[in-house]
């Protein structure tokens, strides 16, 4: 049984490789007629630093939607006249590769199409522990951009 991508769901974090799965996602999107949902997750280890340093609630919640801006800015002046109309964007505060999967359990017709690294200093790996729990958890089809 084929399931039709209804939505194609693009996490971004600034990263270059976040860049080029937003290029292919927007390719795809155009051929299949998909919408696109573009997502950061500002990282769980980052809000208990923040909130380590006496921050409120609304201060973290602040900064992880100035993160999540910065990240959009980064691909969308990247791909600037690439872009396809309607693009939903959405920020969580959390573990990445979690918040990406929980996106997934929500919606069958999903599509998440993901870097192969994100901003994580280990070049060695092949693939990122995100992109890497996302493959194996997600309830979706994956495509990994390299």
């Amino acid at each position: 049984m084929t399931t039709k991508i209804k939505e194609i769901l693009v996490p971004v974090d600034g990263s270059e490789n976040s860049v080029r799965a937003a290029r292919f996602a927007m390719d795809l999107a155009r051929a299949t007629n998909a919408g696109v949902r573009m997502a950061y997750v500002f990282p769980a280890a980052s809000v208990e630093l923040v909130g380590m340093a006496g921050m409120s609630a609304a201060d973290i919640e602040h900064a992880a939607q100035t993160s999540g801006q910065r990240a959009f800015d980064t691909v969308n002046e990247a791909l600037a006249g690439e872009l396809v109309e309607g693009i939903v964007y959405e920020t969580a505060l959390g573990d990445p590769a979690e918040e990406i999967i929980a996106w997934t359990d929500r919606d069958a017709g999903m599509l998440v199409v993901i870097g192969r690294r994100g901003l994580s200093r280990m070049k060695t790996l092949l693939l990122g522990s995100v992109s890497d729990k996302v493959i194996r958890h997600a309830k979706c089809p994956v495509t990994v951009v390299t």
